[in-house]
């Protein structure tokens, strides 16, 4: 080997050792933590967040720099992260009082109530007199995040929704966990007494008198906090909400001036115009969103709210052109997309709208935002009658939105209509768990109640409302329900025309009124009244599905066609009246016309149940049975559960003697959905019979029997099982019953030998 050769490889075998020692070497954290530090005071948040994670795998017990990272992840809105860090660093640090209450903060927020307790208990421990400690023990006790919070959270929501910006009563979130009260208020007041210059203490106290609807000590508490400091922004921004909320708006308006003013934010700016968005003074509005849109920070918020101003001066087209404008510069921004969604929705504009929710679902899954975007995609979904999709939206919602009340009410109301009333209840104890004086969950305990048949817990739950809301239409129109149950038609009519009276566009009054009239013989009469309403304005397709209902039922099969036809052109996603006009061909024995029908509800929505339902049976009766029972197998692939097909596909077995066991499956499930459908039950009984089971065989035909006495099918059933038991006396009754009634039914001649055998 010559000698450049060797020294090469002694400089390659010396670097090598040097790499190794380097890399054996432990990353110096205090680098990491000064690299860090310098990149949190330039708000260059990601590469502090890095250089911080660096320091704590060099050394991981800093505990000053889990503190640190914690601020970092608090400054990127990354909570979940931020509270792994204080925790770790109030573990680390027992005797920093500022640990302890970060991470009891967080832990409140994140509603570990008995970990942040004992975050505050360590903090007070150490300083008595700590005015945080003292507000974070008394939110923990009244389980009630801190004012500030409330407020943002509360404006991040106008944001999603700037179209409800009027509905400041919603600052009621603002939450009271039913703590104790007692000691919650004692430990505020404390606070206040410890440092009465403190405007966050009086801002706690005032929360917590906000939260449990004292709302003459929380305005006292506000002033408070103001004479302390007048120009705190937090104070002046939740009086002038705590006016909003309270209906007297023009005594907000200073506040959010003062706010503005003072603070000279983007921010505070925004929220004074939201004011007067909130107040309708769209000029004032207007200027300050004008400025704020040349803004490189506050242009997107304010361009949208811009559109929400010319949405709401009935100029959606130029809302939408403002919109793509912004989108175009902006494509992911969330809140643009879901106001252009509800703008496309009230255009009509359904699929463009469901575009837009989609593409915010995609922007960030679990996001806020998202929650919204499922929520308009589900009440698109059931505005159509898409039902499956619906409730998957409005589920979608409830994984995302911490007080999912609208979700919950929305699908409530789907599972009533689908007759799943334990579900429908699930979701509206859920919606009381959130709001429990929702007016809208408590209607609809009433319409369970009556759907169940109790009465009297109806009247307890409708008084709540009738003492609440004395003069609504739809606290009316419950008590005719309830009426109707009670078999008082007269008393229901006086209960809709209430309703009528206070507002003459009520539909669900206005239906029960025809429903009403049909029931006594008065079609015709109401068939006129809806020919004089129709003619005066330009119905929707909703109303014309109704009177095409109404005209079915006064025999005027062929206004009702006309009218049918009328809402599909108006709206040709409204699947009900595809649906309707199938159901009428069938009755007129129209059935290639109704085929169509029903076939074109399932091309636009392939999971409809009932339209497939409705075309399996008529397949059918046409004795078209294998095409039948492959339109039931695909209803059942959808929904296992669907009880009329899991019958019929089980009576399609049973006539072909195949697959009984399955078909006993089948039988068993519609039963269990259809627990007193006599059909049903002939349907079970007559399996059993097939696998001579007789027991429960007749048990099963005599039920159906009972309620279906002149029905010759039942009855030939009942007797072939009386006759395989041995009873020959009762197989003679029945037998010569189905018969009598009609001598040429389908089983007659297997009647006939049966009788032939056992001596007629």
């Amino acid at each position: 080997m010559s000698t450049q050769i060797y020294k090469t490889l002694a400089l390659a075998g010396s670097l090598l050792a040097v790499a190794v020692l380097a890399g054996c070497r432990k990353p110096d954290a205090s680098l990491h933590v000064r690299r860090g530090t310098e990149f949190f005071e330039k708000t260059k948040y990601p590469e502090a967040i890095v250089e911080f994670r660096a320091a704590l795998q060099a050394n991981a017990k800093l505990g000053d720099v889990h503190l640190k990272l914690g601020d970092t992840y608090i400054k990127v809105g990354d909570g979940k992260n931020a509270l792994r860090e204080y925790a770790r660093a109030a573990d680390l640090l027992p005797d920093n009082v500022s640990a302890q209450i970060k991470a009891g903060s967080l832990l409140l927020l994140a509603r570990s109530f008995e970990d942040a307790k004992s975050r505050a208990d360590r903090a007070l421990a150490l300083d008595p007199k700590n005015t945080d400690a003292q507000i974070l023990k008394g939110n923990v006790l009244a389980g009630l995040k801190d004012l500030d919070g409330a407020m943002t959270e509360y404006q991040e929501t106008i944001a999603q929704d700037p179209t409800q910006i009027n509905a400041y009563a919603n600052l009621g979130t603002l939450q009271y966990a039913g703590g104790k009260k007692e000691e919650a208020e004692a430990t505020f007041k404390k606070a206040v007494e410890a440092a009465p210059k403190s405007v966050d203490a009086r801002l706690a106290l005032a929360n917590f008198y906000r939260a449990t609807r004292r709302t003459a000590e929380c305005e006292e508490a506000l002033k408070g906090a103001l004479q302390v400091d007048p120009g705190n922004a937090v104070a002046n921004r939740a009086l002038g909400l705590f006016y909003l909320a309270s209906g007297r708006r023009l005594e907000a308006e200073p506040f959010f001036q003062t706010l503005a003013q003072t603070s000279k934010t983007d921010a505070a700016s925004m929220t004074l115009a939201d004011y007067y968005l909130a107040v309708k003074s769209f000029d004032k509005a207007r200027k300050i969103l004008t400025e704020l849109s040349t803004h490189a920070e506050g242009s997107a918020v304010a361009t949208t709210r811009l559109a929400v101003i010319d949405a709401a001066e009935g100029h959606r087209a130029q809302a939408l052109d403002r919109l793509r404008g912004l989108l175009t510069k902006r494509p992911k921004d969330s809140a643009a997309l879901l106001l252009s969604a509800r703008l496309l929705l009230a255009d009509g504009k359904r699929d463009e709208a469901l575009a837009a929710v989609n593409a915010t679902v995609a922007i960030e899954p679990n996001a806020s935002a998202a929650g919204v975007a499922h929520l308009i995609a589900g009440q698109i979904y059931a505005a159509t009658d898409h039902t499956k999709e619906a409730i998957e939206a409005f589920e979608q919602v409830l994984k995302i939105q911490p007080r999912p009340l609208a979700a919950n009410l929305a699908l409530a109301r789907l599972h009533l209509a689908a007759g799943s009333m334990d579900k429908s209840l699930t979701y509206i104890q859920q919606a009381l768990a959130i709001e429990p004086a929702s007016p809208d969950a408590r209607a609809l305990l009433v319409r369970i109640d009556v759907r169940r048949g109790d009465l009297e817990k109806a009247k307890e739950d409708l008084a709540l409302l009738q003492k609440a809301y004395p003069d609504a239409p739809a606290v009316h129109n419950l008590e005719a329900l309830l009426q109707l149950g009670a078999r008082r038609p007269d008393a229901a009519r006086a209960s809709y025309a209430k309703a009528l009276k206070l507002d003459a566009n009520d539909a669900e009054a206005s239906d029960g009124l025809l429903h009403l009239d049909v029931a006594t013989g008065h079609a015709k009469e109401a068939a006129a009244r809806l020919d004089a309403r129709l003619a005066t304005g330009q119905p929707t397709a909703g109303a014309l599905i109704l009177a095409a209902r109404t005209y079915a039922s006064a025999g005027e099969t062929a206004k009702a066609e006309a009218t049918l036809r009328k809402a599909v052109e108006i709206d040709p996603a409204q699947l009900r009246a595809y649906a309707m006009l199938g159901q009428l061909y069938f009755s007129q024995k129209r059935l290639a016309e109704a085929e169509q029908s029903f076939r074109e509800v399932i091309q636009r929505n392939p999971g409809s149940v009932p339209a497939a339902t409705m075309l399996g049976m008529l397949l059918q009766q046409q004795g078209r049975t294998p095409e039948a029972e492959k339109e039931y197998q695909r209803i059942l692939a959808i929904d296992a559960r669907s009880a009329v097909a899991a019958n019929n596909l089980a009576c399609i077995y049973l006539d072909g003697n195949r697959n009984l066991d399955e078909a006993l499956q089948l039988a068993q499930t519609a039963q269990q959905e259809l627990v007193q459908e006599p059909h049903v039950a002939d349907t079970l009984g007559w399996i059993y019979y097939k696998k001579d089971m007789l027991p429960a065989a007749i048990q099963h035909l005599e039920s159906s029997a009972q309620k279906m006495p002149n029905d010759p099918t039942v009855l030939y059933h009942l007797g072939m099982a009386y006759k395989q038991s041995g009873d020959w006396n009762k197989a003679r009754v029945a037998l010569r019953q189905a018969l009598t009634i009609n001598p040429g039914f389908d089983g007659a001649g297997e009647a006939k030998k049966a009788l032939a055998m056992i001596g007629a």
